[in-house]
Order: structure tokens, then sequence, then C-alpha cells
């Protein structure tokens, strides 16, 4: 049933999606100022570094954030190992996904020192890809509204055949 209401609005869902899409572009750009996505919350803790409490909330805090970013894909991969053959293959699974999860942040760890002295450049180019990304979120926002979403992404896996093969 809901997927029928969606398919009976989709042509308006596509212009307020589209719209939402390159408001969001604008703002990346710096053409829109949106206050809601410029305010900023920080809690204050007076917790000393360096002992477990202060990693215990430091962990809680990152987790809580990272939750609806990995819970999807964890979910997806519980699903599979479960629905493996064996359980080695399940462990497997889920051993893979712990080492793309956790390695690069060791070896950012390991790295810091040299890896900081690099960002303070990348830093100069951050805003112009930051404002290249936003063009590219209008350019897909006005293709969500004018219907020819489907035509640019076969235009860019013509432009760009190696984009076909990620994922």
């Amino acid at each position: 049933a809901l997927g029928q209401a969606l398919l009976r609005w989709r042509y308006e869902l596509n212009l307020i999606g589209g719209g939402i899409v390159i408001l969001f572009g604008l703002f990346m750009i710096g053409a829109a100022r949106i206050g809601a996505m410029e305010r900023d919350f920080r809690l204050h803790l007076d917790i000393p570094g360096g002992r477990p409490t202060a990693s215990y909330v430091l962990g809680l805090a990152f987790g809580f954030g990272w939750t609806p970013c990995i819970g999807p894909i964890l979910g997806a991969i519980l699903t599979a190992s479960a629905a493996s053959a064996t359980v080695g293959q399940g462990v497997a699974l889920l051993a893979i996904y712990s080492a793309g999860l956790g390695v690069p942040f060791l070896m950012v760890a390991s790295f810091t020192d040299r890896l900081v002295g690099r960002l303070r450049g990348a830093r100069r180019v951050g805003r112009r890809l930051h404002q290249a990304a936003g063009g590219v979120m209008v350019v897909m926002g006005l293709a969500m509204m004018t219907g020819k979403l489907t035509s640019l992404a076969y235009w860019l896996l013509d432009v760009f055949p190696i984009l076909g093969r990620i994922g």
C-alpha cells in the first residue's frame, strides 16, 4: 500500500526531493544559508584524557554517531553470515568486516604525526572540493526534478566506465 502511494505521488516526490538536494548543494557551495545546518552541539565534559571513563564516553559518542551509517551494513552482514552454509563462513564475513572497519583507524593512529602535516595542505583544496561536491548535488537535484536521473546515470557510466565496477 505504501509502495502504491509513493508511486502515485512519484512526480511530486521527485520535485520535492530534487528541490531538497538542490538546496543542500547550494548550501555546500555557499550560495544558500541554512541556520539549522550551521549549528553545532557539543558536550563539554570535564573528563581527564587517558582514563577508561574518557575512552568509554568517546566510544559511546562515536558509536552513537556511526550507528545510522554502519548499522544497515552490519545488519546485512549478520544476515548473510546467519544464512551462510557454515559457521566458519559467517565468522570469516564478520572478521573481514571488522578488519575493514578497524584497520583504517589503526593506520591513522600510527601515522598521526605525519598525517597532521599533510592535512594542512589538503585543507586548502578541501573548500574547492566541497564546492565541487555541492555542484554535483545541484546537478543531481536538477536531474531528479526533470526525470533525467536515469539518463544521467547512463551517461556517467558511458563517460566513466570504471563506475560500473564499484559496488
